[in-house]
C-alpha cells in the first residue's frame, strides 16, 4: 500500500513538473517565443502610414514655400555670379560686369537662407525616401550659406595678398558652391516628385533654378524620367 502511494506521488510530481516546464504543449508557439497581437501590428502600421502622409505633405509645402522665398536670393546671386558663358543681356562677354552685392544685400539674403534652413531642420525624420528629401534640402541651404560666406570674404578683399585672397578666385568658388546648391536641391526635388506620384498626388515640381527667369522643371539637370 505504501509503495503504491509512493508511486502515485511520484507520478503526480512529474505531471506538475511537465506542466510548468512545458506550458506550451499542445499550442503552436510563435517563432520568437512571443505571441504576436495582429491588432497591435495593424495599429502600428496604420500609425506609420499616417506619419508618412503627414511628412509628405509637410515636405511638399515647405519645398514650395522655400522655393518662392529663395528665388530673389537666386536672382541676386545670378547677377553677382553669372556663368562665364552667359554675359549680361545685350553686352558682349568682355564688357559684362557682374553686379557684386552690397553688405546689406548679403545680410538680407543670409536671413532668408537661414530661415529656410531652420524650417528644413524642423522637418521630422521619417522613411528613407523622406529623409533623402530632407537631407537634400538641408545640404542645399548649407551650400547657399557657404556661398554667401565666400562672397562676404571676397567683398572684404581688394585683390592684394595671397592668391587665396583674390576676389576673382573667391567669386569662382562662390559660383561653384551656388551650382552645387542647385544640384543638391534638384536631387531632393526629384525624390519629392516621385513620392507625390506614388501617393497619387500628381507631379510636384519644386526645383530651385539658377534664377527666376528659368523654367524650374525644364532647366533642372537631374532627369525626371517618364511618368
Amino acid at each position: 500500500m505504501a509503495a503504491a502511494l509512493a508511486v502515485a506521488t511520484v507520478a503526480l510530481v512529474l505531471a506538475v513538473v511537465l506542466m510548468v516546464v512545458r506550458p506550451w504543449e499542445g499550442e503552436a508557439p510563435s517563432p520568437s517565443g512571443f505571441e504576436v497581437d495582429p491588432a497591435r501590428v495593424a495599429e502600428l502600421e496604420a500609425a506609420e502610414a499616417e506619419r508618412a502622409v503627414e511628412n509628405l505633405t509637410a515636405a511638399g509645402e515647405l519645398a514650395q514655400s522655400a522655393q518662392e522665398r529663395l528665388l530673389p536670393v537666386m536672382d541676386g546671386l545670378y547677377e553677382a555670379l553669372p556663368p562665364e558663358d552667359e554675359p549680361a543681356e545685350g553686352e558682349p562677354a568682355e564688357q559684362a560686369e557682374p553686379a557684386r552685392p552690397t553688405s546689406a544685400e548679403l545680410g538680407e539674403w543670409r536671413d532668408v537662407v537661414d530661415d529656410v534652413a531652420a524650417d528644413v531642420e524642423a522637418l521630422p525624420t521619417g522613411s528613407s525616401e523622406h529623409n533623402i528629401v530632407r537631407n537634400g534640402l538641408l545640404l542645399s541651404t548649407g551650400l547657399l550659406g557657404d556661398t554667401l560666406d565666400v562672397l562676404e570674404l571676397a567683398a572684404g578683399t581688394d585683390g592684394g595678398g595671397d592668391a587665396g585672397d583674390d576676389p576673382a578666385q573667391l567669386h569662382d568658388v562662390a559660383g561653384d558652391l551656388r551650382s552645387r546648391a542647385v544640384d543638391a536641391w534638384a536631387v531632393a526635388a526629384v525624390q519629392l516628385d516621385l513620392q507625390y506620384i506614388e501617393a497619387d498626388r500628381g507631379h510636384l515640381h519644386a526645383f530651385l533654378p539658377l534664377h527666376s527667369g528659368m523654367a524650374a522643371e525644364g532647366e533642372a539637370e537631374v532627369p525626371h524620367g517618364d511618368h
